[in-house]
């Protein structure tokens, strides 16, 4: 199993596990919060630049996710301290993909403001 492939793997047992602990309420599951961003990885972990399938992922995440900010932020940022993504490449997304959020990506974020 090659770098890519074995990270992909982590992300998707590291969805799974993290969205057994939501609420099966939440309008979008953590597992769905990640598969939008899966064309993200490669920027995300500092390996390439952005991609046009990156940003209509991303975009398309921001959308779904109006409706429930809190658990799909308190999921990303479990998943982006558990796996090391790149913070700057992170900080960077919304700009790139021309997404408007009311916060700051950072890894002390308060979810719950």
């Amino acid at each position: 199993m090659g770098y890519t492939s074995s990270c992909l793997v982590r992300l998707v047992v590291l969805a799974m596990i993290i969205s057994c602990n939501l609420a099966p309420t939440t309008a979008i599951s953590c597992t769905e919060a990640i598969e939008y961003l899966m064309p993200c990885q490669t920027f995300l972990f500092g390996w390439s630049g952005i991609t046009a399938p990156c940003c209509q992922g991303a975009q398309s995440l921001a959308i779904a996710s109006l409706s429930d900010r809190k658990s799909v932020c308190q999921c990303l940022k479990q998943a982006a301290l558990s796996l090391n993504v790149n913070l700057d490449n992170a900080k960077q997304l919304p700009a790139l993909c021309k997404i408007s959020l009311p916060f700051e990506i950072r890894p002390d974020i308060d979810c719950n403001a």
